[in-house]
Protein backbone atom coordinates (compact mmCIF):
# COMPACT_ATOMS: atom_id res chain seq x y z
CA UNK A 1 0.00 0.00 0.00
CA UNK A 2 2.72 2.50 0.89
CA UNK A 3 4.64 1.85 -2.30
CA UNK A 4 1.57 2.42 -4.43
CA UNK A 5 0.83 5.62 -2.50
CA UNK A 6 4.14 7.15 -3.58
CA UNK A 7 3.86 5.99 -7.17
CA UNK A 8 5.91 2.78 -7.27
CA UNK A 9 4.67 0.78 -10.25
CA UNK A 10 2.86 -2.51 -9.92
CA UNK A 11 5.63 -4.14 -11.96
CA UNK A 12 8.27 -3.02 -9.46
CA UNK A 13 6.18 -4.16 -6.50
CA UNK A 14 5.48 -7.53 -8.12
CA UNK A 15 9.19 -8.39 -8.46
CA UNK A 16 10.49 -7.29 -5.04
CA UNK A 17 10.90 -10.87 -3.86
CA UNK A 18 12.56 -12.17 -7.02
CA UNK A 19 16.07 -13.51 -6.68
CA UNK A 20 17.74 -12.74 -8.94
CA UNK A 21 15.99 -9.49 -9.75
CA UNK A 22 14.84 -9.22 -13.36
CA UNK A 23 16.79 -6.83 -15.56
CA UNK A 24 15.34 -3.60 -16.84
CA UNK A 25 12.84 -3.01 -14.04
CA UNK A 26 14.89 -1.35 -11.32
CA UNK A 27 17.65 1.21 -11.47
CA UNK A 28 21.01 0.00 -10.18
CA UNK A 29 20.50 2.04 -7.00
CA UNK A 30 17.04 0.53 -6.44
CA UNK A 31 18.40 -2.97 -7.05
CA UNK A 32 21.16 -2.38 -4.47
CA UNK A 33 18.56 -1.44 -1.86
CA UNK A 34 16.34 -4.42 -2.71
CA UNK A 35 19.23 -6.89 -2.57
CA UNK A 36 20.24 -5.44 0.81
CA UNK A 37 16.67 -5.70 2.10
CA UNK A 38 16.33 -9.29 0.83
CA UNK A 39 19.50 -10.36 2.64
CA UNK A 40 18.59 -8.49 5.80
CA UNK A 41 15.08 -9.96 5.84
CA UNK A 42 16.51 -13.48 5.51
CA UNK A 43 19.01 -12.69 8.30
CA UNK A 44 21.90 -13.29 5.90
CA UNK A 45 25.22 -11.53 6.48
CA UNK A 46 25.60 -8.22 4.68
CA UNK A 47 28.82 -8.95 2.83
CA UNK A 48 31.25 -6.46 1.34
CA UNK A 49 29.75 -6.68 -2.15
CA UNK A 50 26.25 -5.88 -0.84
CA UNK A 51 27.57 -2.94 1.18
CA UNK A 52 29.71 -1.67 -1.70
CA UNK A 53 26.70 -1.80 -4.04
CA UNK A 54 24.91 0.54 -1.63
CA UNK A 55 28.00 2.72 -1.14
CA UNK A 56 28.26 3.23 -4.91
CA UNK A 57 25.00 5.22 -4.86
CA UNK A 58 24.47 6.34 -1.27
CA UNK A 59 26.39 8.18 1.45
CA UNK A 60 26.95 6.58 4.85
CA UNK A 61 24.08 8.60 6.42
CA UNK A 62 21.80 7.44 3.58
CA UNK A 63 22.85 3.81 4.09
CA UNK A 64 22.09 4.16 7.80
CA UNK A 65 18.63 5.50 6.89
CA UNK A 66 18.07 2.60 4.47
CA UNK A 67 19.11 0.14 7.19
CA UNK A 68 16.77 1.75 9.73
CA UNK A 69 13.83 1.75 7.31
CA UNK A 70 14.35 -1.89 6.34
CA UNK A 71 14.68 -2.85 10.01
CA UNK A 72 11.56 -0.91 10.99
CA UNK A 73 9.56 -2.70 8.28
CA UNK A 74 10.90 -6.05 9.51
CA UNK A 75 10.01 -5.43 13.14
CA UNK A 76 6.56 -4.16 12.16
CA UNK A 77 5.93 -7.30 10.07
CA UNK A 78 7.17 -9.60 12.85
CA UNK A 79 4.98 -7.82 15.41
CA UNK A 80 1.93 -8.10 13.15
CA UNK A 81 2.64 -11.77 12.45
CA UNK A 82 3.03 -12.54 16.15
CA UNK A 83 -0.14 -10.78 17.28
CA UNK A 84 -2.18 -11.45 14.13
CA UNK A 85 -2.88 -7.75 13.77
CA UNK A 86 -6.06 -7.02 11.84
CA UNK A 87 -5.60 -5.07 8.65
CA UNK A 88 -7.82 -2.07 7.91
CA UNK A 89 -10.45 -2.68 5.24
CA UNK A 90 -9.09 0.02 2.95
CA UNK A 91 -5.74 -1.79 2.82
CA UNK A 92 -7.40 -5.13 2.06
CA UNK A 93 -9.47 -3.46 -0.67
CA UNK A 94 -6.42 -1.78 -2.21
CA UNK A 95 -4.48 -5.05 -2.24
CA UNK A 96 -7.39 -6.89 -3.86
CA UNK A 97 -7.71 -4.23 -6.57
CA UNK A 98 -3.96 -4.37 -7.21
CA UNK A 99 -4.04 -8.16 -7.58
CA UNK A 100 -6.52 -7.93 -10.46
Amino acid sequence: MLGRGIGISEEKLRHLGDDPLPGGIYSEAEAAIIRYAQKSTKLLPIDDSTYQALAKYFSVPQIIEICLNVGLAQITNRFNATFLTEVDDYIVDANEKAAH
